[in-house]
């Protein structure tokens, strides 16, 4: 792209993903096609029909109220970028803590970066923070020029995470099924249970576990309060990823006084049919030092084999500092795969970068 570009022909539009045309739909698949094997060059492209029911379910996501745009070049015709921004909806079990942040993500082709496009879209986003009073702007970036971006505005690193992924194929499964032997060994009293939906008579109760260890994981200095998940967001998750056909697997250890100890969860996707997510994992922690972690994780790996034999890699996200949990995967073998952050930065900073543009 030469030198000389003209931000006029880049326009902005409003992105309406419940009511988008053919034409609309083959942009952006255009655009998501050269995305994809940018960033996931080793992983299968997924199909357009799989792709837009995920993209459509994200309008009506049940925590937040996210707002979508595309970016086009009038000169061309072609979707070269989107963004979306969006905040906590007021009824959000989350709503209250963390009213005041908005966050943002921006995606552009490599040959439109640097030419402007990224003010046109902050300055967006902070006219909508502004307007409807937050306070806070958070974003992300895996790749290098994103990361870039978000120093150059001003953005301060807040955490640093790392995607990781396990081949199948490298497992020790011997040490894996010691773990698994060893965790009823060690907790005697402890009960393994595996559900594909959890129980009624428990539901409040693992929702309290849940939002405890979840917000146990280490969030370096972003200026977030606790994410709570109540049972009424639980089953509409559940609900969601039914629609989708996703199957959500959760193995939990309870004792006998009726308390839920640890717990792990897995999601296959099936358009994603060579990989498994690992979701969160976590331990109360008066029940640390007894092996749960492990246990669980290992009982999980077993299952993944027994249920999903296509799969052949395992990818879980972590937090760099959270070291309990990078422990475990590093002796199941979880390698690095892709390294982002997640930064943050004050409205009235933003205002500041903006009005020396």
């Amino acid at each position: 792209m030469k030198d000389d570009f003209d931000i006029n022909r880049i326009e902005i539009n409003p992105a309406d993903l419940l009511n988008y045309s053919k034409e609309d739909w083959s942009l952006y698949h255009e655009f998501r096609k050269k995305r994809h094997f940018q960033i996931y060059p080793d992983d299968p492209f997924i199909d357009n029909d799989a792709s837009e029911k995920s993209l459509k379910m994200q309008v009506t996501h049940p925590e937040f109220v996210l707002h979508f745009f595309t970016v086009i070049d009038n000169s061309t015709k072609k979707l070269v970028g989107q963004f979306v921004y969006g905040g906590f909806r007021e009824t959000s079990p989350s709503y209250e803590g963390n009213k005041h942040l908005i966050q943002f993500d921006l995606a552009l082709l490599p040959e439109y970066r640097k030419k402007g496009i990224g003010t046109l879209v902050l300055k967006q986003v902070y006219d909508f923070a502004k307007k409807n009073s937050y306070s806070l702007v958070i974003s992300g970036s895996e790749e290098e020029d994103g990361k870039a971006f978000l120093k150059a505005i001003g953005a301060q690193t807040a955490l640093s995470g790392v995607e990781n992924r396990l081949k199948l194929d490298d497992v020790d499964w011997v040490m894996v099924e010691t773990w698994a032997k060893e965790g009823p060994e060690r907790s005697p009293e402890s009960e393994l249970k595996l559900v594909d939906s959890i129980p009624d008579n428990i539901i409040e109760k693992y929702c309290n576990v849940y939002t405890e260890t979840l917000n146990q994981q280490p969030l370096g200095d972003l200026d977030i309060s606790n994410m709570v998940y109540s049972p009424e967001l639980f089953r509409e998750m559940e609900k969601r990823r039914a629609s989708l056909g996703r199957t959500h697997i959760t193995y939990y250890t309870q004792e006998p006084n009726g308390d839920i100890s640890g717990l792990t969860e897995m999601l296959y996707i099936p358009e994603r049919d060579h990989l498994i997510e690992q979701l969160l994992t976590g331990v109360q922690q008066e029940y640390r030092g007894r092996g749960l972690g492990k246990w669980l994780k290992a009982e999980m790996l077993l299952k993944t084999k027994e249920q999903f034999p296509q799969v052949k890699i395992i990818s879980t996200g972590n937090a760099t500092t959270n070291k309990p949990m990078l422990s475990i995967n590093d002796r199941l073998g979880f390698k690095p795969h892709k390294e982002g952050i997640t930064a943050q930065l004050k409205l009235e900073d933003l205002e500041k970068y903006l009005a020396g543009k």
